[in-house]
């Protein structure tokens, strides 16, 4: 009840802000007929007044229908989900690593891991709401902290949507910098739409970092290969960066939670955090 209230009023905001902008809109119906009547409002009145027309998509509208698998033939040979694939790499980090997350679900799984090893979250800054930033943030703190290992969680949609940031990144070349990019193929917070790294025999994310001028470029896809590679990233020091592709699966746990903490608390122990000497 509490979250149905919640999107109401979010809603209601977005009618406003819309409205505000002279922007036509309508809510988007949930049952076909509906769906068909409101793309030909949205059509014609695009194709006459030459303007914007905004359809407002309610949470779940899309939940009964179900994407193709565009991928079960390059899944085949992964053994391992982002959240096994994540225990794995958070084993070897040490205390003092500082750890940046992407948005969405690598961060909600980030936090609930913490929380089972009772870890504390001062060490790992959620990049909530800024999908394809996390990778920024990551390099103006390895800038900064050249004697901190930095680590930085990725995920395939996010490397894509600010796909510049590598030639920045490499550009400063910062040795403490590890790039760990969680490649499933799919927007997974969003709905499970396929991305192009998805498909290994025409994208490579590893030539586009060494490309750019990554020094070293790795990839893994089980459990034994991600400790190696961890235990080589671990051991370079002084030739960075690095990045560490990690092909997994899709999907993620169903009764997956959110962070417990606020955005300001998570920001307050970070910054503390990053003080240590």
């Amino acid at each position: 009840m509490f979250l149905k209230i919640l999107f109401s009023k979010i809603l209601i905001e977005y009618f406003i802000f819309i409205a505000a902008l002279g922007i036509p809109f309508q809510p988007l119906p949930d049952y076909h007929d509906g769906a068909g009547q409101a793309l030909e409002t949205a059509k014609r009145y695009m194709e006459t007044a030459k303007g914007p027309y905004a359809l407002l998509v309610k949470r779940q509208t899309f939940l009964p229908y179900a994407l193709p698998k565009m991928r079960a033939d390059l899944e085949a040979g992964l053994s391992l989900t982002r959240e096994e694939a994540l225990q794995c790499v958070t084993n070897h980090f040490q205390h003092r690593d500082v750890i940046v997350g992407t948005t969405g679900m690598l961060s909600r799984e980030l936090f609930e891991l913490r929380m089972k090893r009772g870890d504390g979250h001062e060490r790992d800054f959620l990049t909530v709401g800024g999908m394809g930033h996390a990778s920024s943030i990551a390099l103006g703190i390895a800038i900064q902290k050249p004697n901190r290992t930095i680590y930085c969680l990725d995920g395939d949609g996010a490397v894509l949507m600010h796909m510049g940031v590598l030639a920045n990144i490499a550009a400063a070349a910062p040795s403490n910098f590890k790039h760990i990019v969680f490649n499933n193929g799919t927007h997974d917070s969003v709905g499970g739409q396929p991305t192009v790294a998805g498909d290994y025999r025409q994208f490579s994310l590893c030539r586009i970092a060494q490309g750019c001028g990554y020094k070293h470029v790795m990839i893994a896809t089980n459990e034994k290969e991600i400790n190696e590679a961890m235990e080589k990233i671990r051991a370079i020091n002084n030739d960075g960066p690095v990045l560490l592709e990690l092909r997994i699966k899709t999907g993620h746990r169903k009764n997956l939670g959110r962070p417990t903490r606020s955005t300001n608390e998570n920001r307050k122990d970070f910054m503390h955090f990053l003080q240590l000497s």
